[in-house]
């Protein structure tokens, strides 16, 4: 009782000091240790103990830490005669995923994987522990650990047990509590904070520091804080989407942390270190060893290992244990056992608390899991007319029925749990998914305008953008990928020519914060060559600014890119550094040419884009937007002069052109900038000749339209101004 007083009036004083002595912690060098590396990795596969000795450098921090060691040591004897030898100890888990839109924003299908591993390796159902080394064999062990996803967030709200934030910081992993202030302020079901006393918070990033995963042992001082987490890289989180078999226990390594394991090697440095023969994790029955980072099964790096009074001489390493470096690992021991369940007794840390049945019934994981909201979401949201894209159930929680509704695509409706269909014209399509569960609950769903069905064959060239008759992006013509500032807007107090150009608000973004300004498709596959070329302004705010932007396009729509130039941090400034948030005129402006389109992307539904990545510096301008190339031999087939005037209108349009030879199904419409269509000019056969036509536009909204021609044997668009 006198630890557990100490330790409790520790945690007083250690939850109003944390933010102060403790945050620095999670605060790492951009440097990779290799000698704390896997076999054939180029980052760190754990950072646990170097974030413990940090902390043990505190004297405030090592004294706690110590007491309260003491205290879980007492709860390990209590154990080891026979104290709660039954019981399974449930763990409410939240996955909090923090992303900026890439591979990192992990499906739920990977963190339902990631689930399945922990509780089948601390739940000995993993068939490899039956294949240890002989000296192993009848000693790996039944952890009695459940981890649950939890369904109710701090406030009471029913959630999926995930939580998404997009921000920057998912990238620049160099201050981990950076990255948990991000998902506190920015997650999409509860912005506070998620308490480490209730939840096993895991954070799941694109970057954490060099490191694949590190957490911090039990300790009073970080006990009911959000910063009691374990932090992982997307591509450690189970063993499917980014992540492989090979990353596959990256989590049930640092859950070993979290419940006051060490390396067997002890937590004093890296693995591969021969004075760690001289140390000790703690546990007897886990020979002492250096640590390796590979799957030596003979490895012996300890020789005489007599000190523990368990081994005897000549033993070999334990290398297929979880809390080894090795792709190999597949066991705990009893000792492990017995020390990861004493510090789930522990009051002081906050372990106790996790999985009394209070806290169960707050977390909702002793609760029948009832629906509560219907959610889906698509591989992708932009497509061109003609392709198919899968949608995904995400609902929550024990959703049994579906009913799809997906107008514009075929099919139009379904019942299937994760269905797929084909989008057969363009435009902007509303998503409705209605769910149920077995009682009858029901919930649904309706985004609109979530899926942008683009037009294949795209628009004719050339294409001229100077953004003139331009109000805002996105819009017919351009979609944008903001990555957490202001992102592209149209501006009329800068531009090359003319009065507009389009302004990225760098200044306003965060360090890494990628934006992405993407065209709609362009038919280019009648062209000989095609050639882009744009104009832009750009200023660093100091010498040391790593901003730069890159210049892909694409074959395919929009599914794969590749980058035709980039402008290096090196080169991308356009005028001399200044502080102050530029307007650039005359000779601020550079223009650039990408390197000559030609062969593969002679395409019909390709799409260019603008990826500028914040490095500190200013704002970005783009003007003067050109895609255009020679007439390849057979442009001319079917359809010739086409022609829309006047452009800008005011009351009547003109749409003429020539066929060279009829077509049986041709139709002719104009369609507004969100992708309806208003005007049906002509419908049906046409003949070969000349064809001309008069719409009355008189009665029109002011605004952006095309005329299209839409046949199976040529599809052609082209776009004017009504005034």
């Amino acid at each position: 009782m006198i630890y557990l007083k100490k330790c409790l009036f520790s945690l007083f004083l250690g939850l109003f000091s944390f933010p102060v002595s403790i945050f620095s912690q999670y605060q790492f060098s951009d440097k990779i240790d290799p000698s704390n590396c896997r076999q054939g990795e180029q980052i760190e596969f754990c950072r646990t103990h170097h974030v413990m000795n940090k902390l043990k450098n505190n004297p405030a921090y090592l004294k706690v830490f110590k007491e309260c060691q003491d205290e879980m040591h007492k709860e390990a004897l209590k154990i080891r005669a026979g104290a709660n030898k039954s019981v399974v100890y449930t763990i409410p888990v939240v996955f909090h995923v923090l992303h900026n839109g890439g591979a990192e924003n992990i499906s739920k299908d990977q963190i339902d994987d990631a689930m399945f591993i922990l509780n089948r390796d601390y739940n000995l159902q993993n068939s490899d522990a039956n294949n240890v080394q002989s000296i192993f064999q009848g000693m790996p062990a039944d952890v009695q650990l459940e981890f649950k996803l939890a369904t109710k967030a701090p406030n009471g709200q029913c959630f999926s047990g995930v939580t998404r934030t997009q921000n920057a910081l998912s990238n620049n992993g160099s201050d981990g509590s950076l990255q948990v202030a991000a998902i506190i302020s920015g997650n999409n079901v509860y912005n506070n904070p998620w308490p480490g006393n209730r939840y096993l918070n895991i954070f799941v990033c694109g970057e954490i520091g060099g490191a694949a995963g590190y957490t911090t042992n039990p300790s009073p001082f970080t006990g009911s804080s959000m910063y009691n987490g374990i932090w992982v890289l997307h591509d450690y989180v189970g063993s499917i989407g980014t992540s492989s078999q090979y990353s596959s226990r990256t989590l049930t390594h640092e859950v070993g942390h979290w419940l006051n394991l060490d390396h067997t090697w002890s937590d004093n440095n890296n693995p591969g270190n021969s004075s760690s023969c001289n140390d000790d994790d703690n546990c007897d029955d886990t020979p002492r060893c250096i640590g390796v980072t590979s799957c030596n099964l003979t490895s012996n790096t300890c020789s005489n290992d007599a000190v523990d009074g368990y081994w005897g001489s000549d033993v070999i390493d334990n290398i297929e244990n979880y809390m080894e470096y090795s792709y190999c690992s597949k066991m705990f021991t009893e000792d492990q056992k017995t020390r990861m369940r004493s510090a789930l007794n522990s009051n002081s840390t906050g372990r106790k608390n996790l999985w009394s049945t209070s806290n169960l019934n707050y977390t909702g994981v002793n609760v029948a899991p009832t629906l509560c909201a219907a959610d889906f979401y698509a591989e992708r949201q932009e497509i061109c007319e003609g392709n198919s894209i899968q949608f995904f159930d995400a609902s929550y929680n024990n959703a049994t029925g579906w009913s799809w509704s997906f107008p514009g695509a075929t099919p139009s409706v379904s019942t299937s749990q994760n269905p797929t269909v084909t989008y057969t014209s363009s435009g902007e399509f509303d998503v409705t998914l209605q769910v149920n569960d077995p009682s009858g609950n029901i919930q649904s769903k309706t985004i609109s305008n979530y899926i942008s069905s683009l037009s294949a064959p795209g628009q004719i060239t050339p294409f001229e953008e100077g953004f003139e008759n331009t109000s805002s992006v996105p819009n017919i013509n351009w979609s944008v990928i903001n990555g957490g500032g202001p992102g592209f807007e149209i501006t009329a107090n800068s531009s090359a020519s003319g009065s507009k150009s389009v302004k990225l608000d760098n200044s306003s973004g965060a360090n890494l914060e990628e934006d992405e300004l993407i065209s709609s498709t362009y038919n280019l596959s009648n062209l000989a060559s095609a050639s882009l070329s744009f104009k832009y302004a750009f200023a660093k705010r100091s010498s040391s600014n790593t901003d730069y932007l890159q210049i892909l396009v694409s074959n395919d729509c929009g599914e794969n890119w590749f980058v035709r130039k980039t402008l290096s941090p090196a080169t991308i400034a356009t005028m001399g550094n200044t502080t102050s948030n530029i307007s650039p005129t005359g000779s601020d402006w550079k223009s650039i040419t990408v390197p000559s389109l030609v062969s593969i992307y002679l395409v019909n539904d390709f799409r260019f884009k603008f990826k500028f990545v914040n490095g500190g510096g200013n704002d970005l301008f783009i003007d003067d937007i050109n895609l255009s190339g020679p007439l390849s031999l057979n442009d001319n087939e079917k359809i010739n002069d086409f022609h829309v005037f006047p452009n800008p209108v005011s009351d009547q349009i003109n749409v003429s052109f020539n066929l060279i030879s009829s077509m049986s199904i041709a139709d002719v419409f104009i369609f507004d900038a969100l992708g309806r269509k208003v005007e049906i000019i002509s419908q049906g056969p046409l003949t070969s000749g000349s064809h001309s036509f008069s719409v009355d536009l008189s009665t029109y909204p002011s605004g952006l339209y095309f005329v299209k021609i839409d046949s199976p044997e040529r599809k052609m668009v082209t776009k004017f101004i009504k005034n």
